[in-house]
């Protein structure tokens, strides 16, 4: 155990999983947004993580279901980034979709996006967290 995390010891956020419908739909689309690889040789056609190529930021996983989205949506990806609109524009051109309905606030710093899944995530006008 690392007695300077406490009771938490070893635990700790290893990956993310989004639920998707189209397994090779989902990881063209973001292995393409983010520029991560899948970590694995073979295809699973309901499992796949996908990594930085660098090893610099937290996978992310992809899990078939045969269900889609539900609203409200409870978790959601922040995409940090020192140039939002060209990778809104460009993450739009892979097969993401806008959310015009969404309530932004008069200042805000964040995009709202749909994958092609219909997974909502944001793209934020930061570079650093």
């Amino acid at each position: 155990m690392d007695a300077s995390r406490g009771a938490a010891g070893d635990l700790h956020l290893a990956t993310v999983v989004i639920n998707v419908q189209d397994m090779a739909r989902a990881v063209t689309f973001w292995t393409e947004a983010l520029g991560y690889q899948r970590r694995e040789v073979e295809w699973d056609p309901e499992f796949q993580m996908l990594v930085d190529p660098a090893g610099r930021y937290l996978p992310v996983s992809l899990q078939l279901t045969g269900a889609g989205p539900r609203e409200p949506v409870r978790v959601h990806l922040d995409l940090y980034t020192a140039h939002q609109e060209d990778h809104v524009e460009r993450l739009v051109g892979l097969g993401a979709t806008r959310v015009p309905e969404w309530p932004y606030p008069d200042d805000a710093d964040f995009v709202v996006l749909r994958d092609p899944d219909g997974n909502e995530f944001c793209v934020i006008d930061h570079a650093d967290l």
